[in-house]
């Protein structure tokens, strides 16, 4: 019995050694961290260094998902060729590059926009690079010409082993469309003009393409009656080379990029979400959007 009983609390002594010793433990560990932790702000960074969200670029989030942010305020833009807000944009093929709250839009014709934030630039050759991600950008003061408008500003956008050529300018006010599309009946108004005046009836025109090397132009449009057309016109000279119905159904892809309505034609309805297309101060006509009624 007495063998049984010093046996017994022999085990619960070593119990609560072995007990005091883990919460002995457990109280450093605690104070350990209570002395050494940073104090986390709202972003949960240490007090005095920014969060990936004040600076910019990339951060950790839910299930490990990286969360790719833009500057959270203007970048100091003192130096570069063009000031912000300012937009790319170029034909054959038709692109345009905008500035949107902080990041670059990179839009070519029926393909996915592409997204980056916004970068300082460094200087090369007197040019302002952005590398936006995968873009390349470059800006420089050198004379440019696209689409019948003229800059004193060039811009470059490469993507994808790609490099797209063409002009940068000041940021159109609100209201206005800034699209590839926009930018194709910008270049290719005289075209459209003259497939108008050939169909002779009021007509949306539902695309504009360049074809052979920019020496001709085609122009898809609808009339009224839901008849669909493709005309050809020469670039140069606005020449009609063909006006042909096309069965709907039938048609190409590049022609069904736009809702264009010319200057001076009416809708059947009030567009109030319509967007003015513009040649520099000259308002060509308005890019309708699907909720409106040509």
């Amino acid at each position: 019995m007495p063998g049984r009983l010093g046996g017994s609390a022999s085990v619960a002594a070593v119990a609560l050694r072995a007990a005091a010793f883990g919460a002995a433990l457990l109280a450093v560990a605690c104070g350990d961290q209570g002395a050494n932790a940073p104090a986390a702000g709202a972003g949960g960074a240490a007090s005095g260094e920014p969060s990936a969200m004040q600076a910019g670029g990339s951060s950790q989030g839910a299930a490990g998902v990286t969360m790719v942010t833009g500057p959270s305020g203007p970048l100091d833009s003192t130096g570069w060729v063009m000031q912000p807000p300012f937009y790319g944009a170029g034909d054959e093929p038709a692109w345009r590059l905008d500035i949107v709250d902080g990041w670059f839009l990179f839009k070519r014709s029926a393909l996915r926009a592409i997204e980056e934030p916004m970068t300082p630039p460094v200087k090369e050759g007197g040019a302002d690079v952005f590398q936006a991600g995968p873009m390349k950008i470059v800006i420089r003061s050198e004379a440019c010409q696209t689409g019948g408008q003229s800059s004193d500003v060039a811009a470059e956008v490469t993507y994808d082993d790609v490099t797209f050529v063409g002009c940068a300018f000041a940021a159109p006010a609100a209201g206005v469309a800034t699209s590839p599309e926009a930018n194709a009946v910008v270049s290719g108004v005289a075209s459209v003009d003259a497939c108008l005046a050939k169909l002779a009836q009021p007509a949306l025109v539902t695309g504009v393409a360049p074809r052979q090397d920019g020496a001709m132009t085609s122009v898809a449009m609808r009339a009224r009656n839901g008849t669909i057309y493709e005309c050809g016109a020469e670039t140069a000279s606005g020449s009609i080379q063909y006006l042909d119905p096309i069965e709907v159904g039938a048609q190409a892809p590049w022609m069904n990029r736009m809702r264009f309505v010319r200057e001076g034609v009416a809708t059947s309805a009030p567009c109030t979400e319509a967007t003015e297309v513009r040649s520099g101060e000259q308002v060509l006509g308005r890019m309708l959007d699907r909720s409106c009624k040509f």
